[in-house]
């Protein structure tokens, strides 16, 4: 499979290149909507992602069952055995690595049509995996949300598309405005682990019904350190929720 130049992030920097990048959405949108029926990597006839691409995309090895961090064999890392984390389980897809990382970057800040299309195959993917486990279903779903700012800059929430999609395939309530950044904070995606957690730091707040034994899960695309989700499942615990899960695509 050849890398696709279509699937490259769009700088969100500018008024123009935002706008810009909103036009080839529609593009993509309108391709999408003309030709639906093709993987949106190879471009073979079938579904979003064909069965060698789906191949391509990297496993996480004896993945940690609370941080989803790979390991040479199966079991808990070392940094939860020593301090267990706020989360008691992060499901996750896949490795952040081509080609993967760059569907999401192209959805994230580029609306790209079809990675968006494959990324909600692969939602339905992994929460399929929690349907197959046979273990306790969550009570509720919530998507990590953005700031008003951002989500006006970006235009929508991607958190949120992928949450959807989960929460049909579970079978469970979708609640998309109860959880609330109620700080700007900057990218994650240029700092170092303590200075993701200050960044995140009070950043959120549960403004929704009472969560009093609820066992909720929690959508992203994508986990780095694991800050965001720690933060959120804090927020969610002291509202009397009795188990927060987290679920993303990929694990970097």
């Amino acid at each position: 499979m050849a890398p696709d130049p279509s699937l490259r992030p769009v700088s969100r920097r500018s008024p123009a290149a935002r706008l810009r990048a909103r036009a080839a959405a529609c593009v993509d949108w309108l391709g999408e909507a003309l030709y639906p029926g093709q993987c949106g990597l190879c471009l073979a006839p079938g579904p979003a992602i064909c069965a060698d691409c789906r191949a391509d995309l990297a496993p996480l090895e004896h993945p940690c069952p609370t941080c989803a961090l790979p390991l040479p064999v199966a079991g808990v890392c070392p940094a939860c055995i020593r301090r267990a984390p706020v989360l008691d389980a992060l499901h996750a897809g896949w490795a952040y690595a081509w080609p993967l990382d760059q569907l999401i970057l192209a959805y994230k800040h580029g609306a790209n049509a079809r990675a968006e299309r494959i990324l909600a195959a692969l939602a339905e993917q992994v929460a399929g995996r929690l349907v197959g486990e046979n273990g306790d279903l969550p009570d509720l779903v919530l998507p990590v949300p953005l700031h008003g700012r951002r989500l006006r800059e970006r235009g929508f929430n991607q958190s949120d598309y992928l949450a959807r999609r989960v929460a049909g395939v579970l079978d469970v309530p979708l609640d998309t405005r109860g959880l609330r950044r109620i700080r700007a904070t900057e990218s994650q995606q240029a700092l170092g682990r303590k200075a993701r957690r200050r960044n995140v730091h009070g950043a959120f707040a549960w403004d929704g019904s009472s969560l009093a034994g609820q066992h909720v899960l929690v959508v992203d695309d994508v986990a780095t350190t694991g800050a965001t989700l720690a933060a959120l499942a804090e927020v969610l615990r002291r509202e009397g929720a009795a188990r927060v899960e987290g679920l993303v695509l990929a694990r970097a």
